[in-house]
């Protein structure tokens, strides 16, 4: 391996100190992967990345429908995404009566705010960290109904006790629904949901968690957790395909949760009038499950996968922020197996898409940059097909592009 740069020390300790066998991570282990072998992946956070051995079973599936759809279809297809369903529901110790799939967690976050009869005046609670598209949706049906977006500040570097006082000050002024992420995308924070949402719940407010990056990165025993929806993805972090993700929904909120489309099976139940909406690709749903044993195998198991990621993440912000003269805005208890870290100070003022497309045409390297809090940050996501010389390929394109721009 190549001299590199004093900054980088924690990152290649990380890499030189990990237990899961070096065939099976980064470049060398790429094979595994349906990941293009010349391109450098850092951005697993934003559409998941697939094992070749799960497209191969969901191909596998597609095909069968195919080959049969009436047969498929008509006759199995209910009984086969009951089936699913319960693999999913077990895997997440979610009941099983209360879980459907959706295509992304967005969907199922709109069809809850679809579900919901707001009038005017009406306060939705979200963080100020919400990802945008749950923004526009809550904005668009704020429109609709006369209701109002209310945004809880996150100051960085961020502070769970103080954003918990803010938003349950928020709850007590009198709210519709609280929207909590659990994981915020751009600023990449774990957020202490379980404790907060069943604070807001004993002041009588519904809670939608948005759980998009949670599944995989988190165990999870739903049942015991206090909630009226829950959103997460299944093709981030547990490696399902494209087009799989859940809605949990608890026991008193399923007669009233109604699906974006309306269906044959509109009045019949939860389960019934999500999963027919018209024609689709159902086999990202139908082999869900199975793409979460092949990553738990791959993996050598979820808490080895967890411990990689977030050592990773670590090392990745202290290496960064030395680097770029900048401050963590993660504490340890909200570390996930992404990293957002601040720019140089000379980059603070960039145009976000402008810099990723001259990371991406100059050092073929596409990252998010955001700005979040009046902080412009760079998110990079810790996988085990992420190779250690693309992260460090990034930090010092970085630097080069602070260097012109100072």
């Amino acid at each position: 391996m190549p001299s590199h740069p004093h900054w980088t020390a924690p990152l290649t300790e990380w890499w030189n100190s990990s237990s899961i066998p070096l065939e099976k991570r980064g470049r060398v282990g790429l094979h595994h992967w349906a990941l293009d072998p010349e391109g450098r992946f850092l951005n697993h956070g934003s559409y998941g990345a697939r094992l070749r051995e799960t497209l191969v079973c969901q191909q596998r599936q597609a095909l069968r429908i195919d080959a049969d759809p009436m047969r498929r279809l008509t006759d199995h297809l209910e009984s086969d995404l009951d089936i699913a369903r319960h693999g999913i529901a077990n895997r997440l110790g979610a009941d099983p009566n209360g879980l459907v799939f959706c295509e992304n967690a967005s969907t199922a976050i709109e069809s809850v705010l679809r579900s919901i009869s707001f009038a005017s005046g009406d306060r939705v609670i979200c963080l100020g960290h919400v990802y945008n598209a749950v923004r526009q949706a809550v904005k668009r049906r704020c429109v609709e109904t006369g209701a109002i977006a209310i945004e809880v500040p996150m100051p960085l570097p961020f502070d769970s006790d103080q954003l918990e006082r803010d938003v349950l000050a928020e709850v007590r002024n009198g709210a519709s629904l609280c929207i909590l992420d659990a994981i915020t995308s751009g600023s990449a924070l774990r957020i202490p949901w379980a404790s907060l949402a069943a604070k807001v719940k004993a002041c009588g407010v519904p809670v939608l968690i948005d759980a998009a990056h949670v599944p995989g990165q988190d165990p999870l025993i739903l049942r015991d957790l206090e909630f009226d929806w829950f959103a997460g993805n299944l093709h981030k972090w547990t490696g399902a395909a494209l087009g799989s993700a859940i809605l949990s929904v608890a026991s008193e909120r399923r007669d009233q949760t109604l699906a974006l489309v309306t269906s044959h099976h509109w009045d019949e139940g939860l389960s019934r009038s999500f999963h027919w909406t018209g024609t689709r690709d159902w086999s990202p749903w139908l082999t869900a499950a199975d793409a979460w044993d092949q990553m738990e195998q791959f993996a050598g198991g979820w808490d080895t996968l967890r411990f990689y990621q977030r050592t990773g993440s670590k090392a990745l912000d202290d290496a960064f922020t030395l680097a770029f003269g900048t401050t963590s805005i993660t504490p340890e208890s909200s570390r996930t197996a992404m990293c957002s870290v601040p720019l140089p100070a000379s980059l603070q003022q960039v145009d976000c898409l402008s810099f990723e497309r001259q990371l991406d045409q100059r050092f073929g390297l596409r990252v998010p940059i955001h700005v979040l809090s009046g902080c412009t940050m760079v998110r990079v996501s810790i996988h085990l097909h992420t190779e250690l010389d693309d992260v460090i390929a990034l930090g010092e394109a970085i630097l080069q592009c602070a260097d012109e721009s100072s």
